[in-house]
């Protein structure tokens, strides 16, 4: 920029920026680029009433600027007006909190931004249950404390998909009470399953109950299969809020979880919640992960 072109920038800039005067403006570098400065005083419709030849190369991409101001406005209002009516209601609109009412032990699911005054009164949580595509599901407020093996030798629960299975069938595998079932029958001496050191005896054996003792109580929870993990994936965010509500409660971890559906006899399929990978190699009795009961609505 010679140094004419630089006073007639100067001079517009004190002519139309916010009415200031020239002395009262920063002074330009040699050489700056007016481009950041045009497109401002385009935008203020400074340039229609004082047209200089030294705007000229910059008009059209001043011009673009400002319209694309002006676009990304607009798009922030509509935005705005389509979220007006948005609350914490549309966000949970399919998680609620679970608990069997003290005062007559009956099942009830709970809208999380609710929940506080019920825990308040002595009400127990029993887990989030989750409303998805025709299945529901409630899902433990705690897990193991520590990873935990899917069986102590190779074992075969009858809910076999092959190995390297068949994705969709898996996918589809929405059967983890009846798969824990039958892992639970298979447990012998020599390939355990049963206990609560294992994946499958874990669930089964966990409970969470009301003050009368009633609600989810053990035999009623079970590993879930890989159609259920992968809803508690697609609505782990939601979950982990309604967990955040609940005393005692942990979150799910980015990490591995069990599944009950099995690959062969040595080898059970996994979902990892940090990417959603979906394995079916791994040893039963070889690899340790996390492990989440889940139930349902019952009374």
């Amino acid at each position: 920029m010679t140094a004419e072109e630089e006073a007639q920038v100067r001079e517009l800039l004190a002519a139309y920026k916010n009415g200031k005067k020239m002395s009262e403006l920063p002074p330009l570098e040699s050489g700056a680029d007016p481009t950041k400065m045009t497109a401002e005083v385009l935008y203020n419709g400074a340039s229609r009433r004082a047209p200089l030849s030294v705007l000229a190369p910059y008009e059209s991409a001043a011009k673009a600027a400002a319209d694309n101001a002006n676009a990304a406005a607009q798009n922030a209002n509509n935005k705005v007006s389509q979220l007006s009516g948005f609350s914490i209601d549309c966000a949970t609109d399919n998680v609620f909190i679970m608990m069997h009412r003290k005062s007559d032990d009956w099942p009830l699911a709970i809208k999380p931004q609710y929940w506080g005054g019920y825990q308040n009164s002595g009400e127990v949580a029993e887990g989030v249950l989750v409303i998805e595509g025709g299945h529901h599901l409630v899902v433990a407020p705690t897990e193991s404390e520590s990873n935990l093996l899917w069986s102590s030798a190779d074992v075969n629960g009858n809910t076999v998909f092959g190995y390297y299975g068949d994705r969709v069938k898996a996918f589809s595998d929405f059967n983890g009470m009846q798969n824990t079932a039958n892992i639970i029958k298979a447990s012998s001496s020599s390939a355990v399953t049963n206990t609560a050191s294992y994946a499958a005896g874990f669930c089964n054996l966990y409970s969470r109950t009301n003050a009368n003792g009633k609600g989810l109580t053990a035999g009623r929870w079970w590993l879930p299969s890989i159609g259920e993990l992968l809803m508690i994936y697609a609505n782990m965010s939601k979950i982990n809020y309604c967990l955040s509500l609940i005393s005692g409660a942990t979150p799910l971890k980015r990490d591995w979880y069990w599944s009950s559906s099995e690959s062969y006899a040595a080898n059970a399929w996994f979902l990892t919640l940090y990417d959603g990978s979906l394995n079916p190699w791994s040893g039963k009795s070889q690899y340790r992960y996390h492990v989440r009961a889940v139930s349902a609505f019952l009374q």
